[in-house]
């Protein structure tokens, strides 16, 4: 993979591709972050998640070649690595059991949005806040304080409830010292506080 992977950077608000684009190749995220965007045929195009350095994404059309069904947007100026259709074909002629291995990204991405919709499910405003902070943090290997680069207006949008709720929460979750909030970032500096938040209110 990484003697044909390439490296792509993608400055703020750039987007890997978009929803009905045909189907292209493989993403690994090196740095930065990017939104996933799903569209809503209410709503039109809402950020969902953000996938963190570590991520792979992009392999929903490896198998079935149809459009794609997502967009990703870069949240930061981000770096991945680009493995296109075409070497994944070949890499699948080398290494016969390749495919399978690079589809079972699909078993993980799958996990990410069950928990996402599980969060969703929460019936208070400041439960689906809390636990979208500590799913934006899962894949994070820090152990200390995680940025994101995420404003409150998309904490709104991703935990579904007004901006005005978003910021009351936030603001309340600063207060008692689980975050801190700067411009267009919010840091998660004590997770365990935001854990034990759900946890009494199960």
């Amino acid at each position: 993979m990484l003697r044909h992977a390439m490296r792509r950077f993608y400055d703020t608000g750039a987007y890997t591709h978009h929803i009905g684009d045909e189907a292209s190749g493989l993403f690994g995220l090196c740095e930065g972050s990017f939104g996933v965007m799903v569209a809503n045929r209410r709503a039109g195009l809402l950020l969902g998640h953000i996938f963190r350095r570590g991520a792979w994404f992009g392999q929903g059309p490896l198998l079935t070649r149809k459009p794609r069904g997502l967009a990703f947007r870069a949240m930061e100026p981000s770096t991945v690595l680009y493995l296109p259709l075409g070497a994944i074909d070949l890499i699948a002629r080398e290494l016969p059991d390749a495919r399978r291995r690079l589809m079972s990204l699909s078993e993980y991405n799958q996990a990410t949005v069950i928990e996402a919709i599980s969060d969703l499910l929460l019936r208070r405003a400041d439960e689906r806040i809390a636990a979208l902070l500590l799913r934006l943090c899962e894949a994070d290997t820090a152990t200390g304080p995680v940025t994101h680069v995420v404003t409150q207006a998309e904490m709104a949008e991703m935990s579904n409830v007004s901006r005005p709720t978003a910021n009351a929460v936030l603001r309340r979750f600063a207060r008692q010292g689980a975050i801190s909030i700067g411009y267009g970032t919010i840091t998660v500096t004590d997770a365990a506080a935001l854990e034990d938040f759900l946890a009494q209110e199960a």
